[in-house]
């Protein structure tokens, strides 16, 4: 399929509708799909363009019934039924409905789609994923509560406790605001986790940009990063995260923003938790997340360090696999937790 000779923004969302178009009507041929790949990598903005095309795309079935869609729609389909209608002058008829209401965010301005006041919650254990009205995805991890207020000009969100993987639908006219700890997480479109742990904010992002700020004034800087310059009425302490980073708030002093694994970081979403070479004591705090059944470890293995995947949830199954390897003993605690304890230990029966 050849791409109109044409040049600047405006050929860019041309040639994305038709490479949609052409996509709809069927599957391409082997050159065609070479095309297909060869253009959307040749720049950025081509798959941004792309992706705006698509999701107009599927905006289509809501807007079709907005009378300013009518009159257009009605010349595209008698027009369609004529022979001499090229893919390009399909195109362009579909970039004019777009234009003419506004651009890819239109269905947002016609049939808005706000959030609502609602609230999720897990128990211990339990993970679950809820689709909000505006097509954002909330994946919430072990022991987790969120909320989610209506509010006319943004799509606000309220971790309470826990942690929970955001995938926001794209908006630009309604960010989407994420209050936990004391502080807010703001997109546009992107992907994100955020964990409340006594106090502690920590937020990885997965893809595109958030900017983080504080609800109180800028005590100190960030590491890393950037915040609000000092004054004598201080803004409140914000930075701008980008993907591939990790940003650790345990209090408005100091925030630490550094570079880190997001498939790691992430991999509770696949059912796995991933460690590598880290203290005991840190491990089976993570995995005693996950487990009413707690561990006890004893302060001679505490820094232990340790690498491997385990399953959340599965308390004895970790635990076995410590005195399997040799790396420990198991014992009955009195209050049916599990006690993690070196191999010479003679308290009490082994598990």
């Amino acid at each position: 399929m050849n791409a109109p000779a044409t040049s600047g923004v405006d050929a860019i969302r041309d040639q994305a509708i038709a490479w949609r178009m052409r996509r709809e009507a069927g599957t391409l041929s082997p050159a065609e799909a070479e095309a297909f790949r060869t253009w959307l990598a040749q720049a950025s903005e081509h798959q941004d363009a792309y992706a705006a095309a698509d999701e107009l795309w599927a905006a289509s079935g809501e807007l079709e019934r907005h009378p300013l869609f009518a009159e257009t729609r009605d010349w595209a389909e008698r027009a369609s039924r004529r022979t001499d209608l090229t893919r390009r002058g399909m195109a362009a008829a579909f970039a004019a409905m777009a234009i003419g209401l506004g651009g890819v965010g239109v269905y947002l301005q016609v049939m808005p789609k706000p959030l609502v006041d609602q609230s999720f919650r897990t128990a211990v254990g339990q993970q679950a994923t809820v689709t909000l009205p505006d097509g954002s995805q909330l994946t919430l991890n072990t022991d987790t509560v969120v909320r989610t207020r209506a509010d006319e000009g943004r799509r606000l969100v309220y971790l309470d406790k826990g942690q929970a993987f955001f995938k926001v639908a794209k908006d630009p006219r309604h960010p989407f605001v994420v209050s936990a700890a004391g502080r807010t997480v703001t997109a546009l479109g992107t992907q994100f986790d955020v964990r409340v742990d006594h106090g502690e904010l920590k937020v990885v992002l997965v893809e595109g940009r958030v900017r983080v700020q504080s609800a109180r004034p800028a005590a100190a800087r960030v590491s890393g990063g950037e915040a609000g310059s000092a004054s004598a009425a201080p803004p409140p302490m914000a930075t701008d995260m980008s993907a591939g980073s990790q940003l650790v708030a345990v209090d408005d002093r100091e925030w630490r923003l550094t570079p880190t694994n997001v498939t790691r970081e992430t991999s509770w979403l696949k059912g796995q938790l991933v460690f590598d070479d880290e203290p005991l004591a840190g491990i089976v705090e993570e995995m005693n997340r996950y487990s009413a059944r707690k561990m006890i470890v004893d302060p001679r293995l505490a820094q232990r360090r340790l690498s491997g995947n385990f399953t959340p949830g599965d308390v004895h199954g970790f635990s076995q696999a410590l005195r399997a390897a040799g790396l420990a003993d198991l014992r009955d605690g009195a209050d049916g937790d599990i006690r993690i304890v070196p191999l010479d230990e003679k308290l009490s029966a082994p598990i």
